[in-house]
């Protein structure tokens, strides 16, 4: 069981990048780990609708603010690479946002993405709680900033859902892995992250927490 999905993530943009790579991070915020493949990115843009965040963020050559959900201010075929770190959870158009992905990719361009899975029970769960409760549980649990908190809209947030989105987008999937990261929510409670490791351990692999996938271009090499 995977449980790591920095790792999984590291292993999947390993595959999708080349030397020479122009990138875009969709939803960039204040930090950006592709920051560790600055030996093959020559370009690094980052894209976010948080303009305070994104000004924070000194990995990235160059910022442009724009709305996921409407349109990427960018033509077709610039990068070769679009990185969306927990971001699918936060579109209200998903199926329009991963359209727009798939156009700015060059030939051979991969989308390299992590998202909630809310197959995942206590995800599930998590996302009927009130906002102010799932605050205290992330602040708490996994040590997150309420300002870096943005509300949720969850439409394509299951295997069978995102797998139709990223379809309708014009993506096929090369990797799609699932990841027992529920253990990140008790790392500051003792004994917490131990019982969710093995509650995630019971699961089938489909409904645990994390998806973590690449994806290319339908018809691309």
């Amino acid at each position: 069981m995977e449980t790591d999905h920095v790792a999984v993530e590291r292993r999947l943009l390993d595959d999708a990048l080349r030397p020479g790579a122009v990138a875009l991070d969709a939803g960039c915020g204040r930090t950006t780990r592709l920051r560790f493949f600055r030996d093959r990115i020559v370009r690094l843009v980052g894209v976010d609708a948080d303009a305070a965040a994104a000004s924070e963020n000194p990995s990235v050559d160059e910022y442009v603010h724009a709305d996921l959900d409407v349109g990427l201010p960018f033509e077709d075929g610039t990068f070769d690479l679009v990185y969306a770190n927990f971001v699918v959870e936060h579109l209200s158009r998903p199926e329009h946002a991963i359209a727009e992905w798939r156009r700015v990719l060059r030939p051979g361009g991969r989308v390299v993405l992590l998202t909630s899975n809310r197959a995942n029970p206590a995800m599930a769960v998590g996302g009927r709680i009130p906002s102010r409760a799932r605050l205290v549980i992330k602040r708490r649990g996994a040590g997150a900033a309420d300002r870096d908190v943005y509300p949720t809209h969850y439409r394509a947030n299951t295997p069978s859902s995102l797998a139709e989105a990223t379809a309708a987008g014009g993506l096929e999937p090369v990797v799609v892995e699932y990841v027992a990261t529920l253990h990140r929510y008790g790392a500051r409670v003792p004994l917490a992250a131990t019982g969710l490791r093995w509650f995630e351990l019971g699961l089938p692999a489909r409904r645990r927490s994390t998806i973590v996938a690449s994806y290319r271009a339908v018809g691309g090499v």
